[in-house]
């Protein structure tokens, strides 16, 4: 077996235990480099942006939906006028980072970005910062001074409460 094949073997055995964890890291942290290249950063923040969209969630939700979706566990760290700071980690995140350390959590700030824009009302737009084993911090910053552009209204989602790890 050649040392390219005996690495990508010992990626699927760190992983086999749960598949869901395994498709997803095939996906984004694999596939979806390979096809966006330079672009993936910024196409996966509108991703996440257009998943927030079509599954908006009050901001006292959105732990919840990330449980549900195996993105991680979800901890707001503080609030200060127009910023707030979420905090990533656990299993999903540490996996990912352990697989592939150029992992970006774009996906998940972008959805943080649009969730706060629709339930302020005004502009807002995320950062995230990731260290080398997690976890990951998420800074959104608010433009009140900025409408956020008028959508459909889609019912909130309420997800039940998920065990991320």
């Amino acid at each position: 077996m050649s040392k390219q094949n005996q690495s990508d073997f010992n990626k699927y055995q760190e992983l086999n235990s749960d598949l869901a964890d395994w498709s997803t890291y095939l996906l984004r942290d694999e596939l979806l480099p390979d096809l966006l290249s330079d672009d993936l950063s910024d196409i996966l923040y509108w991703a996440g942006k257009n998943l927030a969209i079509k599954f908006p969630v009050a901001t006292a939700d959105v732990p919840a939906f990330f449980a549900a979706n195996r993105w991680g566990t979800l901890t707001k760290q503080k609030e200060a006028g127009t910023k707030l700071v979420w905090q990533l980690s656990g299993t999903p995140v540490t996996q990912r980072l352990k697989m592939n350390k150029e992992c970006d959590f774009m996906l998940e700030t972008g959805f943080l970005a649009q969730t706060q824009e629709q339930n302020s009302g005004s502009i807002s737009e995320a950062e995230s910062k990731k260290k080398l084993t997690g976890p990951i911090e998420i800074t959104v910053v608010t433009d009140p001074n900025q409408p956020a552009p008028e959508q459909a209204p889609n019912p909130t989602v309420v997800l039940p409460q998920a065990n991320p790890e």
